[in-house]
């Protein structure tokens, strides 16, 4: 089975431990081994972080979920995706474009909560 993408939006969502259908996605996907991390994806995570008991669960986790490299191709896919996106007068940051272009590349779906993900020609994960 192919692994699913966790995009930022719902990692914090799942870090937050409420009961959401978002975070309840996301611990299942960890329960099960289908979640996969990107380059991207953990930037953004380590950029927000407040105190070490957050340091320290993202430490934990980084070392657990399965992490999939960005390649060269996923770079060309990132700025060709962004050129027709913006010809068409859409704007999305360059790091959700990114993960897009992995997911595509690897065959993964992405969990987010994010609505920039709709123009970037990705499977996303229901939750």
């Amino acid at each position: 089975m192919s692994k699913v993408i966790i995009d930022t939006s719902a990692w914090i969502d799942f870090f937050r431990r409420q009961t959401t259908p978002v975070g309840d996605a996301v611990a299942g996907l960890v329960e099960r081994d289908e979640a996969a991390i990107t380059g991207p994806v953990v930037s953004e995570l380590l950029q927000g972080l407040k105190n070490r008991k957050e340091i320290e669960t993202l430490g934990g986790l980084l070392h657990v979920i399965p992490y999939i490299e960005v390649i060269r191709t996923d770079w060309e896919q990132t700025g060709s995706l962004l050129l027709r996106l913006r010809q068409r007068g859409i704007s999305v940051p360059l790091t959700d474009a990114l993960i897009a272009a992995v997911g595509r590349r690897t065959g993964c779906a992405v969990l987010t909560l994010d609505h920039h993900f709709a123009h970037l020609e990705v499977p996303l994960q229901p939750f």
